[in-house]
This record gives C-alpha cells, sequence and structure tokens, in this order.
C-alpha cells in the first residue's frame, strides 16, 4: 500500500473521531443546557460559537492532513463517526453526565439561596 493511500485511510480514521468528538462537545452543551435553563438567544450564541469553533478545527484537520483538500471520504468518515456516536454512546453519555453533576448543582442552588437570604438580612428588605 502506498504512503498516500495510507495517509488517507489515517485521515478517514481521523475523521470518524472527529465525528464522535464533535458529536461528545454538543452533547456537553446539551447537558449545560439541561441543567441551566438557556434562552432561546443564548441558545443561538452557544451553537454560532459551536460551529465557528468546530469549523476552524475542521479546517486545521484537513489543511494539516491533507493540505486543505476536503474529500468525500472525510466527510463520510465525520458521518460515520457522528452516527454511531448518536447512535451507542451519547443517551448514556448525557444520562451519565447529568446523573453526576446534578447533585452538585442542587448543593450550588442551596448555597446560593442561602447566601442570597444572608444578604437580603444584611442589606435589609428592599
Amino acid at each position: 500500500m502506498s504512503a498516500e493511500v495510507q495517509s488517507q485511510f489515517y485521515l478517514f480514521f481521523l475523521a470518524i473521531f472527529w465525528g464522535i468528538g464533535m458529536c461528545l462537545v454538543y452533547d456537553t452543551f446539551k447537558i449545560f443546557r439541561k441543567l441551566v435553563p438557556h434562552s432561546p438567544g443564548w441558545i443561538n450564541i452557544e451553537d454560532v460559537f459551536y460551529w465557528a469553533v468546530m469549523t476552524v478545527l475542521l479546517f486545521y484537520l484537513l489543511f494539516t492532513y491533507n493540505r486543505g483538500e476536503i474529500r468525500s471520504f472525510t466527510i463520510a468518515g465525520i458521518l460515520t463517526g457522528s452516527i454511531f456516536y448518536i447512535k451507542t454512546i451519547s443517551s448514556v453519555y448525557i444520562s451519565l453526565i447529568s446523573w453526576v453533576l446534578h447533585p452538585f448543582l442542587r448543593l450550588f442552588s442551596k448555597i446560593r439561596f442561602v447566601l442570597g437570604k444572608a444578604i437580603e438580612l444584611f442589606l435589609g428588605k428592599r
């Protein structure tokens, strides 16, 4: 197998992992939105930020490993990784991370409530 074909296989597998990583990052945003409610405007800002960062990183990946050429196998790799992640890992990841973070969020909420009451008592009710 030629070095060129080997590098294309390598890029294809990188693209699969890239698709998995993109979905993992987006699921992290979804978890954050689930735990801390957001307005639609804020969600739009987060989505634009996500896609801007992913675009820059994808360009870097393509530029570094394929001289900036967009090839169909790269897109197929990203789609394959994304579909694999969504069908197998996504729901488990979201449930697990939400379950782990939920007690900390409840504790933070209670601390914020107590501090708010203390400040109210200190400053007097207005």
